[in-house]
């Protein structure tokens, strides 16, 4: 009888721990109507560092002409996660380079997970190629997958998918998804790739992106991002794991995005502490041809998609922990 009412006590609670998040995102939405726009999303570039040189990254072969410091240190990193906690923001993810190699003394990316959880964000991510350890402390895993193992090897490096696959096997984490860059090495291969992802035991969904060049020659033309989107589409109607809100996909296909995408909606540091406001590429020549779904997303709730805000939130902005 004790664990039975100790565990409607914990559902309980928990059920409150997620109105007030809900109540706070409502609060967020509707001062954003009236002129109120604070970024919700936290974007901490901590490192430029990798271990792979992937042949769609611009970061490996440019790195010298990048300013250092190329990893932010802990301090400035809590520094940032605290100002950008005060000013509104709840959703924190942590981006390279490669997050899971940055250290700071004896400090690695689960103390910076940990000290977010405890400044209050209601959820941390990370984006990780997965071949070094996975850190299962954080509410949303994204693990980048780009084909089958000859094509993912091919674009990243020999033996990269066998030790992301094994990675995975190692643990237990209930929102893991793959983040797929569809580019003209792997457009063949999406259908493969959402059903290995549909069987995989480990990953519990796909988000495709385009690639958004540099470099130009491998990124998708419009009519081959059309034949993608009708793919997904159709893959999404037969009930694969397809994250992308259909009309996020639909939108994949408006290229130049720059005056649709909620910039304050987002905000992004990088090692150096340079700020940017939607992404890094803002106010450049790739706005012309955006690849990313999570603006289209970002559009959709700023405009009160049920769809947009449903799928999302459960995923990405709804404490797990």
């Amino acid at each position: 009888m004790v664990p039975f009412i100790y565990g409607i006590a914990i559902g309980n609670a928990m059920a409150l721990f997620t109105l007030g998040q809900m109540a706070y995102y409502a609060g967020w939405f509707l001062k954003s109507k009236v002129g109120v726009r604070r970024p919700l999303v936290l974007t901490m570039v901590v490192t430029y560092h990798c271990n792979l040189d992937c042949e769609h990254c611009l970061i490996h072969d440019n790195l010298e002409n990048i300013p250092e410091p190329h990893s932010i240190s802990y301090e400035d990193a809590l520094d940032e996660m605290r100002s950008f906690y005060d000013q509104g923001s709840r959703i924190l993810f942590f981006e390279g380079g490669e997050p899971t190699i940055w250290k700071d003394g004896d400090k690695r990316l689960s103390d910076l997970i940990k000290a977010g959880k405890q400044m209050g964000y209601y959820v941390t991510g990370y984006t990780t190629n997965g071949t070094n350890v996975i850190f299962d402390d954080s509410d949303v895993i994204s693990v980048s997958l780009d084909g089958p193992r000859e094509i993912h090897d091919k674009i990243r490096a020999p033996g990269v998918f066998d030790d992301l696959m094994k990675n995975l096997e190692g643990i237990e984490h209930p929102n893991i998804f793959a983040n797929m860059v569809v580019n003209r090495t792997n457009i063949d291969y999406v259908e493969e790739t959402v059903g290995l992802v549909a069987n995989s035991g480990k990953i519990q969904g796909i988000m495709l992106n385009f690639l958004t060049p540099p470099p130009k020659e491998i990124a998708l033309s419009l009519d081959e991002k059309k034949k993608v989107v009708e793919l997904a589409l159709g893959l999404k109607k037969k009930g694969l794991p397809i994250l992308n809100t259909t009309k996020a996909l639909e939108e994949m296909l408006i290229e130049d995005y720059e005056t649709l995408c909620p910039h304050w909606m987002s905000a992004f540091v990088t090692p150096d502490g340079t700020k940017f406001y939607g992404c890094p590429f803002v106010g450049s020549e790739s706005c012309k041809e955006c690849g990313f779904d999570a603006v289209r997303e970002y559009r959709l709730i700023t405009k009160g998609s049920y769809s947009a805000i449903t799928q999302m939130s459960k995923r990405f902005a709804l404490s797990r922990q």
